[in-house]
């Protein structure tokens, strides 16, 4: 939707990317501070109150007539979803069996994969067939499911959001491995972010007629993460060891970024679908990873994964769209390369028989 905001509010690319900004940056500072007052809150209750209001703020876009509008309600967005992030993936990370906190984590990766797709096609069709509010405010009614169906939900888990006090961040980040994981996440998901978020733009350079809908179905390619995050255990163990996967998927990755320079849309599909099953595997792996090695403190293990992720997609949401502006497509995709080479040089050094 971003071109078409664009268009209707006479901004830059750049200035449209501020819309992800606003939301992912809160949503990668919130869950490190977070932890100083939610020791005493029930993990279901604050799921619930943070649903609740995220259905308000989602509502509140249809009275929304100024861009500075749509950038106040994007920025509570993003104070309010990582409450609702770092409290599903801990849950998920300590109702799990023993010995299945990777497949279950592979499980949540799934979800929100399916999720980003179909918010993306309701989205494109919404925008495409009606006024853009509207493509804004169906996800609002959207959220009465995940409501509902918290009432169902086991409330016996022992969940602990461990205070971010400086002593804790420094053990969990002075370890070698959890440091170079973090560190590789933020440069992967600064390149999928930054070029799914430019790619709409460039495929209205190259062709005009394009419509939200049409640039939102090139996310079916999204979809291939689920099986690969569900599976990536099994994949994982025919290679024989994280690395030698993680390393191939990153190949996969590249071969998929090398694709963007395509112009074929219809081949643009095929591209999706490589470069977004590198990057699912890589993430699902790398969450699971850090929840299996993380003996202590994994509440902070967990909140410190979905902040770096999210600063790297505040990133990835800003400055690759003034980089397109200034240096073109071709020139935008070298820098990505670069950035995955450096992610795989950070994959080399990790350690991974052991949280050091």
């Amino acid at each position: 939707m971003l071109p078409l905001l664009a268009r209707e509010f006479a901004i830059s690319p750049g200035e449209a990317g501020l819309l992800m900004t606003v939301t992912l940056l809160p949503l990668g500072i919130a869950p490190v501070v977070y932890g100083y007052f939610l020791q005493a809150i029930p993990a279901k209750l604050m799921l619930t109150v943070a649903l609740f209001l995220l259905m308000l703020d989602q509502f509140a876009f249809y009275l929304a007539s100024e861009f500075w509008h749509l950038i106040v309600l994007r920025s509570i967005q993003g104070f309010l979803l990582p409450a609702i992030f770092t409290a599903l993936m801990t849950y998920c990370a300590s109702m799990a069996p023993t010995g299945q906190i990777r497949k279950t984590m592979g499980w949540y990766i799934a979800a929100t994969i399916l999720g980003g797709f179909s918010g993306r096609i309701i989205s494109g069709y919404f925008a495409s067939s009606f006024a853009w509010q509207t493509a804004l405010v169906v996800p609002g009614f959207m959220l009465i499911i995940p409501i509902v169906l918290l009432r169902y939900a086991r409330t016996d888990a022992k969940i602990s959001f461990d205070r971010l006090d400086p002593r804790t961040v420094s053990r969990v980040l002075g370890n070698h491995t959890f440091r170079y994981i973090y560190a590789a996440l933020f440069a992967l998901f600064f390149v999928y972010a930054g070029l799914l978020n430019v790619l709409p733009f460039w495929l209205q350079e190259i062709d005009g007629s394009i419509t939200p809908l049409q640039i939102s179905s090139l996310y079916i390619g999204y979809l291939i993460g689920i099986p690969v995050a569900i599976f990536s255990e099994r994949i994982i163990n025919l290679f024989g060891d994280e690395r030698k996967g993680l390393l191939t998927a990153l190949l996969i990755n590249a071969i998929g970024l090398i694709g963007y320079l395509i112009t074929d849309f219809a081949l643009l599909y095929l591209v999706v679908f490589t470069f977004s099953a590198g990057f699912f595997f890589i993430h699902s792996t790398l969450s699971g990873l850090v929840n299996h090695l993380a003996v202590e403190h994994k509440g902070v293990v967990n909140g410190l994964y979905v902040s770096i992720y999210y600063i790297s997609g505040a990133l990835g949401s800003w400055l690759p769209a003034y980089l397109y502006g200034w240096l073109g497509w071709g020139s935008l995709i070298i820098v990505f390369g670069l950035v995955l080479g450096v992610t795989a040089w950070l994959i080399m050094k990790l350690r991974l028989q052991e949280a050091e």
